[in-house]
């Protein structure tokens, strides 16, 4: 299960799992992340889920600036929209996030094929 980090000083504060298609980040009482940041909008961004076209079942993340005053980073560069990948850092107004992605990726695995005699 994907999942936002919320850390300070590289400590995680709170965690969001990522259930929904679209997550909504600011400071608004209306948004699915809540955050008390006076840098940052009140719908600043958002995380969007997409069904991957190649992989059934698996799902591909973006995050999107919703044209906030301060901007939107990833990894330390602004961005309007990027996909994000496992371990990357969202930064907006002064608060900051780690996006995990917890889903199996077997493309990155071996087989091993066994011979039988």
């Amino acid at each position: 299960m994907a999942h936002l980090e919320l850390l300070v000083e590289d400590v995680i504060i709170n965690k969001w799992d990522l259930n929904d298609e679209v997550i909504i980040l600011g400071r608004a009482k209306d948004c699915d992340i809540q955050i008390d940041d006076q840098s940052i909008s009140s719908k600043h961004a958002r995380v969007v889920a997409e069904e991957d076209k190649f992989l059934q079942g698996n799902r591909i993340f973006y995050v999107e600036d919703l044209k906030s005053t301060n901007g939107t980073e990833l990894n330390g560069h602004p961005v309007e929209r990027e996909k994000l990948s496992d371990g990357d850092l969202l930064k907006i107004g002064f608060t900051q996030f780690r996006f995990i992605e917890n889903q199996n990726d077997y493309l990155d695995q071996t087989a091993v094929i066994l011979q039988n005699d």
